[in-house]
């Protein structure tokens, strides 16, 4: 034990002295290099790590877990990274040098020159490729307005059960000033085989929308939506969704912001062939999407709470045609790109027979990766 302390005191020493007798101009390491912010009077080195509309995200120097810090509590701000900054379709590389006009505005240094840029205009903020020329950041600032993730679920069991399950979801966004599209795709996929039996498909689903919105005014929005399945156990093979509407989104404190939206849609469905008639109706568009983020967590610092209901019942039958699909889902980022996500889905269709079924709920535990 003795020679473990004296070994490490030697090498203290040692460091100190070398530290001491560095020369005073020595250029600073990337380690050293650090943003700096004053909150309510404390001085507070890391990194910023994302721009969010009420919020600034900051990593601490030695810490893992990332501080979410309100603007309006903010005295001062000096980066010494440089950022890529996107904003009403420009695109700029610099270091914030301080905030002002109410908090609402940031002061951006771009060689010799300094502009203010509105906080809610930017789109895209993320530490340059001459900061850190990694995969994943070079792969943010390549394409700088467009956001996502890809969550992974995958099971193989081998022994009296043979087993293959796989749930791929993925989820695009690309957002420039008031133009945001979304792509969401889901994937589920399951055979079991026992012995002496036939193997039984359980799951071939696939699920796909892209949506489109305009916010034309403020938090108002013109949506125009297209969605599309198919589910081989449950005897649909296509359906088609078409939907336009108008929606308003609802920002409040804490990064919780709900977005509800009203419309017309068309659905379109045809079952495996001999076993039931076409479907098509046309129906009301109801929508709810939101999402929640909750800081300082007990043991897991951050968790994001989000959901979505979609709900189209038909004009003219309402109890006899409709279609609903509802998501829940909690992801626990781990690292900067890494995360784990927990998704609760539920389906309740009105389809021809008990045997295809209204119902289903479906937990996914997946791993994936966010850009």
């Amino acid at each position: 034990m003795k020679k473990i302390v004296y070994t490490s005191l030697f090498l203290l020493f040692s460091t100190l002295s070398s530290l001491a007798g560095a020369p005073a101009n020595k250029p600073l390491n990337k380690e050293d290099i650090r943003d700096t912010i004053v909150v309510h009077g404390m001085v507070l080195q890391g990194r910023v790590t994302g721009i969010g509309p009420n919020r600034l995200s900051f990593k601490l120097r030695y810490s893992d877990g990332t501080n979410r810090i309100a603007y309006k509590d903010i005295d001062s701000i000096y980066t010494r990274y440089n950022y890529h900054i996107s904003f009403k379709r420009i695109d700029i590389e610099g270091r914030i040098v301080g905030i002002e006009d109410n908090k609402q505005y940031l002061k951006i240094r771009e060689d010799n020159k300094e502009r203010t840029v509105k906080i809610s205009d930017i789109d895209n903020f993320v530490v340059a490729v001459s900061e850190d020329d990694s995969f994943e950041n070079v792969v943010r600032n390549k394409f700088p307005y467009v956001k996502g993730s890809v969550h992974v679920g995958l099971e193989t069991e081998n022994g009296i059960n043979a087993k293959n399950t796989a749930d791929i979801r993925m989820n695009l966004k690309r957002k420039i000033a008031e133009h945001e599209t979304r792509f969401f795709l889901n994937y589920d996929f399951e055979t079991t085989q026992t012995t002496d039996a036939p193997k039984v498909q359980n799951k071939d689903e696939l699920i796909a929308a892209v949506t489109y919105k305009n916010y034309f005014q403020n938090e108002q929005f013109f949506f125009a939506a297209l969605a599309a399945e198919y589910d081989k156990p449950r005897q649909i093979e296509q359906r088609w969704l078409p939907s336009v509407g108008y929606g308003y989104k609802f920002t409040f404190d804490k990064a919780f912001w709900l977005e509800p939206a009203v419309g017309l849609a068309y659905a379109s469905t045809s079952y495996t062939k001999g076993r039931y008639e076409d479907d098509q109706f046309n129906a009301a568009a109801l929508r709810l999407s939101g999402e929640y983020l909750l800081d300082d967590v007990i043991y897991i610092n951050t968790l994001i709470v989000d959901g979505n209901i979609m709900y189209y019942p038909s004009l003219a039958e309402p109890y006899q045609h409709w279609i609903l699909r509802s998501n829940l889902g909690l992801t626990i980022p781990l690292f900067d790109f890494l995360s784990v996500k927990f998704i609760i889905d539920y389906t309740n269709d009105s389809n021809p027979d008990s045997e295809v079924g209204n119902n289903k709920t479906t937990s996914s535990l997946l791993f994936g990766f966010d850009f």
